[in-house]
C-alpha cells in the first residue's frame, strides 16, 4: 500500500508540474528573481552577499510580527530597482520564472507606476512602461505564454494623484488589460476612487480591487464596496468573504472570482495557517477560487508551491486545481484570442 501511495503521489506531482496554469494576481515590483536582486543590491553597496543576509533584508518567509519591518523589505526592493534597464530585466525574468518553474501560460502582472517613481524621480513613467513591455515581449517570443498588464492605483495617494495616474493609464490603454486598487484598505477606503474605476470600466478595462484581505472586523464589507461602487469584475484576495454568508452566495451566483493568495495570506496573518485558509470551503460553496502568488519574489514562493500547499493542507486534488485554472483562464482580462493561442486545445 505504501508503494501504491508513493506511485500515486509521484503521478500527481508530475501531472501538477505539467498542468498549464494561470496567474492573475502578481505584483511585478515584488516578483524579482532572488539572484538578480541580490546582485543589484550588492552593486549598490548593500552587504547582502550571503543567503541569510539577503533574506533578512528582502524576504518575508514567516508570518509578520509587525508591519514596519515588512514594509522595510518592500522599500529595500524598491530602492534597488532604480533604472529602466533593471525594470526590463525584472519583467522578463518574472515571466520566464513563472513559465519554467510553474508552467504558467497566462500571466497578468500588476504594477503601480507611482511606486518606483516615488523613490526614483529621474525615471520616466513612459520609459518604464516601454521597458516592461520589452521584457514581456521577449518572454512571449521565447515561451508559450501571454502576459497582460494591470495598472495599479495606490489607496494611500490622494484622489487628485490617482486621477492623474488613472488618466495616464487610460491614455495608454492599448498596453493595459485592467485597473487595480491596492494598499491599506483599513485606513484608506475605496469609495473616493470609485469614479476613476467606473471611468476605466466604461473604457473597456477589466476591474480588480484589493478588498477583504486583512483579518479585521468588517473587512468583508470592502468586497461589497468593490463590486457595487467600483464595478469590480474580480476581487484581489477577498479571503475574508468567508465571514459573510450573503456575500458568498452573491459571489457564487454572479460568478465573481476571488484572486486568492494562500501563502501571502498566512504571511500577512490574514489567516492563521494554510490548513485554516478558507480556500476549499469557498470553492465547495460555489465561489470561483483562483490560485495566485501575490509577491512571489519577496515571499519566496512559486505558483507550483501554492498548488502543493493546497493539496497538502486543503485536501485538494489535481482535478480541483485544474478547475481553479479553468476559472482563472475564463476570468483573465487578456483578450480571448491571445489566451487561446497558448492554451492547449485538449483543455476546455
Amino acid at each position: 500500500m505504501a508503494y501504491h501511495n508513493s506511485k500515486e503521489r509521484t503521478k500527481d506531482s508530475d501531472s501538477l508540474k505539467l498542468m498549464p496554469k494561470v496567474e492573475l494576481h502578481c505584483h511585478l515590483e515584488l516578483a524579482f528573481r532572488a539572484s538578480t536582486l541580490q546582485r543589484w543590491a550588492c552593486d549598490k553597496g548593500m552587504e547582502v552577499d550571503t543567503r541569510e543576509a539577503f533574506a533578512k533584508a528582502f524576504l518575508v518567509q514567516e508570518p509578520m510580527n509587525d508591519l514596519p519591518s515588512v514594509l522595510h523589505k518592500f522599500l529595500n526592493t524598491r530602492d534597488v530597482i532604480d533604472t529602466e534597464d533593471k525594470v526590463e530585466r525584472l519583467a522578463y525574468e518574472v515571466c520566464e520564472d513563472m513559465h519554467l518553474q510553474s508552467q504558467v501560460r497566462i500571466l497578468e502582472l500588476r504594477y503601480a507606476p507611482s511606486f518606483l517613481l516615488d523613490a526614483h524621480p529621474a525615471m520616466n513613467a513612459d520609459h518604464m512602461l516601454e521597458a516592461i513591455l520589452r521584457g514581456i515581449r521577449r518572454a512571449e517570443a521565447k515561451y508559450p505564454m501571454v502576459v497582460g498588464l494591470i495598472g495599479l492605483l495606490q489607496r494611500i495617494k490622494t484622489v487628485k494623484e490617482n486621477t492623474r495616474w488613472c488618466d495616464w493609464i487610460l491614455e495608454r490603454k492599448e498596453h493595459f488589460v485592467g485597473l487595480d486598487l491596492a494598499d491599506d484598505e483599513v485606513a484608506h477606503p475605496a469609495q473616493p476612487f470609485a469614479p476613476l474605476f467606473r471611468k476605466a470600466k466604461a473604457q473597456g478595462l477589466g476591474i480588480t480591487v484589493h478588498a477583504g484581505e486583512p483579518n479585521v472586523p468588517g473587512a468583508a464589507k470592502n468586497i461589497w464596496v468593490a463590486i457595487d461602487e467600483l464595478g469590480a469584475d474580480r476581487i484581489g484576495h477577498g479571503v475574508q468573504a468567508i465571514h459573510d454568508d450573503v456575500l458568498i452566495e452573491r459571489l457564487a451566483h454572479e460568478g465573481i472570482p476571488l484572486e486568492l493568495c494562500p501563502w501571502s495570506n498566512v504571511l500577512t496573518q490574514s489567516v492563521p495557517n494554510l490548513t485554516m485558509h478558507p480556500f476549499k470551503t469557498l470553492m465547495d460553496r460555489g465561489v470561483q477560487t483562483t490560485l495566485n502568488t501575490d509577491d512571489p519574489g519577496v515571499m519566496d514562493v512559486t505558483l507550483l508551491d501554492e498548488c502543493h500547499h493546497m493539496m497538502q493542507h486543503q485536501g485538494m486534488n489535481v482535478s480541483d486545481l485544474a478547475q481553479c485554472n479553468e476559472w482563472a483562464r475564463r476570468a483573465s482580462f487578456i483578450p480571448k484570442e491571445r489566451v487561446a493561442s497558448v492554451w492547449p486545445t485538449t483543455i476546455s
